[in-house]
């Protein structure tokens, strides 16, 4: 599931599993789940990322002497 998320998605629901987290009464299996997909998440966010970042140097190295 988490595949199909973009970015903005994945942020979003990383930054609801942190705040169910914090929640001292959660359950510790589902606290263990949410952590699980937390981790999925932060990796697709990471990778998206860095992928992001390569397009971007290469768009500007590509276009270089236009920029200058």
């Amino acid at each position: 599931m988490t595949k199909d998320l973009n970015f903005t998605q994945a942020l979003k629901r990383l930054e609801e599993i942190v705040e169910k987290l914090e929640d001292p009464d959660l359950d510790l299996e589902v606290g263990l789940k949410l952590l699980e997909e937390g981790v999925s998440l932060h990796k697709l966010c990471k990778t998206k990322l860095t992928e992001a970042n390569a397009k971007i140097t290469t768009i500007l190295k590509e276009n270089e002497e236009v920029i200058t």
